[in-house]
Parts: structure tokens; C-alpha cells; sequence
């Protein structure tokens, strides 16, 4: 359950990941390049373990942190700790950016989006009554652990994003309150280890 969670909080990192100009999702890019995003979100994962949550996210170059579901995930670009506020339980784990494992490293689709997926098509589509740019994606390299992004747009800001992994399990998200800021310095986003209580297990796999 833990690792369906992160992989579904990957696609923070996937909305993040367009730093580089392609083509429809230009402005985009140029919005997430601009400053720190922050967003609320919920969620729905669809399949053989549905799981639904909420939370808020903030998004600065390879730095970010999650929070949702009693769990969170702070990233300063070379650190990852992810907290479970429900087990008492953490973890700290270095970052490898050359890393395509999606699945238990959801930072590598941060930079990696632009080169490793590769845009299927793109289509007009209405929702709710708001006319928004759909644009799917699939990856172009080795085993992703994905099988497909899809990217609603409005103008510059991601609406929703659906993603499916290999074995076909689909999560929903919905985003709201889109906004940008100056961004912060990249320890805004480290974690200190040592404000958790006594009674937290701490797992250092660095």
C-alpha cells in the first residue's frame, strides 16, 4: 500500500517536470519554470485497491514536499524523508537522479518526464462545463513502471492528471488552487530528522 501511495504522489512530480519546451505544454513549462507551484490535490486510485486522499503539494526545480493521507514526503533535491504520521515510522533515502524507478523513487520523474515520455496526442476536451487541452503521454525509454500519463490543461495550469501503471491500476487527480511563487531556497524543503518524537522508527538507507 505504502509504494501504491508513492507512486501516486509521482504525478506531482510528472506536473513539475516540463522544464523543457514540448511543443502544447509550452506554457506549462514556462509557468513550473517561473517559480515554486503549489496546489492542493485529491485523489482516487482505481483497481484492485482503490484508495482515495487528499492533500497539498508544493514544487520547486528537484525540491518538494507532499502532504496527504497522514503521510509526507520532503525533498531537497539530494534527500528524500517520507513520514507516516499513522505508524510512526520514516524513512531517509538518498536521491538518485539517473534512476528510472518510478514506483519507489517518484523524485526521478522530475527531471526525467521530458526525456523518458514521449507525447501521444492531443485533443480538446470538456469537463465540467470548462473547455481544456488533454494531452497524453507514454513512455519512450525502458521499464517506467508506467504505462501512461494524461495531462488536462487549462492554458498554463494542470487541471487533472490520470495515471496508469503497468498492471492497468488508474489514479485520478484533481487539482486546485494553482498558484506560483519566488521560489525558495532548496533547504526549505529538507526535513529535520530529529523534531519527531521518541516514538518514531527511523529507516536511514543511505
Amino acid at each position: 500500500m505504502k509504494r501504491l501511495f508513492l507512486l501516486t504522489l509521482s504525478v506531482f512530480c510528472a506536473c513539475a517536470a516540463f522544464a523543457q519546451e514540448q511543443g502544447p505544454l509550452d506554457a506549462l513549462a514556462r509557468t513550473l519554470s517561473s517559480g515554486e507551484s503549489r496546489f492542493n490535490y485529491s485523489f482516487e486510485v482505481k483497481g484492485d485497491i482503490p484508495m482515495k486522499g487528499n492533500g497539498a503539494a508544493a514544487l520547486c526545480g528537484e525540491a518538494y514536499h507532499i502532504f496527504g493521507n497522514e503521510m509526507e514526503i520532503w525533498c531537497d533535491g539530494k534527500t528524500r524523508w517520507t513520514i507516516d504520521r499513522n505508524t510512526c515510522e520514516a524513512y531517509v533515502e538518498a536521491v538518485d537522479a539517473d534512476s528510472y524507478d518510478y514506483i519507489s523513487n517518484p523524485a526521478t520523474l522530475l527531471e526525467a518526464l521530458p526525456r523518458a515520455f514521449e507525447i501521444r496526442s492531443v485533443s480538446d476536451v470538456t469537463l465540467g462545463g470548462k473547455a481544456l487541452k488533454l494531452v497524453r503521454l507514454v513512455p519512450a525509454v525502458g521499464d517506467t513502471g508506467l504505462k501512461s500519463v494524461g495531462l488536462y490543461l487549462d492554458g498554463a495550469v494542470p487541471a487533472r492528471v490520470s495515471i496508469t501503471v503497468d498492471d492497468g491500476t488508474e489514479t485520478l487527480f484533481r487539482l486546485t488552487g494553482f498558484t506560483v511563487r519566488e521560489k525558495s531556497d532548496a533547504s526549505a524543503f529538507a526535513f529535520d530528522i530529529a523534531s519527531l518524537g521518541a516514538d518514531y522508527v527511523v529507516t536511514d538507507l543511505r
